[in-house]
């Protein structure tokens, strides 16, 4: 249905209709949004981050995609952290998508999750840890079908949420 593939040139008008779509809303994940830069200096950060050329102070190695359809319609974006610190592990975890307004269902969201883990696994992550808002039970019982084993629950205090991490065991 949806396959992960990484931003190119290619996809420029594309990625600029699909940010149109979000009109006010903030756009997820962060590091998809241009924030006034032009797409090729996206590409350039993207491609950094991926093959940890000095990155940033606080980021992390990552690597980005683009989520297509069949007609290679730009359905979302999806952003795997390839390691997580303390801020992360608690409220993140590795992965973190969006999904652009008019495709947006459970549906949708569950099919981006399961082949951003099996993405995850091709990266290397071991330990991939979710983290998921608490009453997103859909999202929260696919991750458990995923192999995902509930941690714990808290209160994220950067997006004033409960959420519930899990850590799914890759090897």
């Amino acid at each position: 249905m949806y396959r992960l593939i990484k931003p190119t040139i290619f996809y420029k008008k594309k990625y600029l209709d699909y940010l149109k779509e979000w009109k006010e809303e903030p756009i997820i994940p962060v590091v998809s949004d241009l924030r006034g830069r032009r797409f090729e200096t996206l590409l350039k950060e993207i491609y950094q981050l991926e093959h940890e050329v000095p990155v940033p102070r606080g980021y992390f190695p990552d690597a980005s995609y683009l989520v297509i359809d069949e007609s290679e319609e730009i359905i979302g974006f999806v952003n795997i952290r390839h390691y997580l610190n303390i801020v992360l592990l608690n409220a993140r975890g590795h992965i973190i998508f969006g999904v652009k307004p008019s495709k947006r269902s459970e549906a949708t969201s569950k099919e981006i999750l399961r082949i951003s883990v099996e993405e995850a696994k091709q990266i290397g992550i071991k330990h991939l840890k979710l983290v998921c808002q608490k009453t997103n039970l859909g999202i929260c019982e696919l991750i458990e079908d995923l192999g995902g084993k509930l941690e714990s629950e808290g209160y994220n205090d950067i997006d004033h949420y409960e959420i519930q991490r899990y850590l799914i065991e890759l090897e």
